[in-house]
């Protein structure tokens, strides 16, 4: 009887644990990352301390690293178009017709999509002027850009 009580505790136990952690991805996956930590335990039932104590030590440290990369991101500020404006950016790439061409553009470390009158060069430095919804309007900083004069990213 001892025998079924134990094991039976042992599944109670995994089947709670699936749970919380079946709840945490469904109702705030954003958390389930806050978990991670707690994965490693489950072997110390099913491993030998041998085995066991490592994993747990690389789970623990992969999670400190996630947990600070988070914690970096968190603090960054966020970019918007509005911050943008009056800053450089420079072109990513082109598509697009002549008079309809769409930019992509590398502006405070991200891409963007852009728009502008002039027809522009990748590589070319241009100004950001202003913002349409979640594009930026943007100007060609000088008006004697050569492509081939080693700008290109």
């Amino acid at each position: 009887m001892a025998d079924f009580l134990a094991g039976y505790g042992i599944w109670a136990t995994w089947t709670a644990y699936g749970l919380i952690l079946f709840i945490f991805l469904v109702m705030a996956p954003c958390h389930a990352v806050f978990l991670l930590p707690f994965i490693g335990i489950p072997l110390f039932w099913l491993l030998p301390l041998a085995y066991a104590l490592p994993i747990n030590l690389l789970i623990w440290l992969v999670s400190l690293f996630v947990f600070r990369m988070i914690r970096r991101a968190m603090i960054r500020p966020p970019m918007d178009g509005f911050s943008l404006t009056g800053t450089t950016a420079r072109v990513v790439s082109r598509s697009g017709a002549d008079h309809s061409a769409r930019y992509l553009i590398r502006a405070g470390g991200e891409l963007w999509s852009a728009y502008s009158t002039d027809t522009l060069q990748i590589g070319e430095q241009v100004n950001i002027v202003a913002v349409k919804g979640i594009s930026l309007g943007v100007e060609r900083v000088n008006a004697d850009f050569r492509a081939d004069a080693g700008n290109v990213l």
